[in-house]
């Protein structure tokens, strides 16, 4: 009966301290995600856009991007260099890339 009683109070000891950590995850998730990215809620408009993304070989891609106005080619992978740079003009929205 004692034997019981311990694995009983360490079970519900193991259901207390799980539900703990649970719900400050979600109190964090909630609240607490611009203490990690340094951004305050108001603040969630970003600056870097991507617009789209080519497939060249298994090892590269081409990736254009639009930050602070400007255009970037980019060519990832085993090099990572910028192909091209250039001014977007004035009216021209960003496209949606659907990943």
């Amino acid at each position: 009966m004692e034997h019981e009683a311990s694995f009983l109070s360490a079970l519900l000891g193991l259901i207390f301290v799980l539900g703990i950590i649970f719900f400050i995850s979600y109190l964090f998730k909630r609240f607490g995600s611009h203490l990690i990215t340094g951004m305050t809620p108001a603040n969630k408009k970003s600056e870097i856009n991507l617009l789209d993304i080519r497939i060249v070989d298994p090892k590269n891609r081409l990736v254009l991007f639009r930050c602070r106005n400007k255009d970037y080619l980019v060519l990832t992978g085993e090099t990572n260099c910028v192909v091209d740079s250039f001014a977007v003009p004035e009216n021209q929205e960003a496209p949606h890339v659907e990943a």
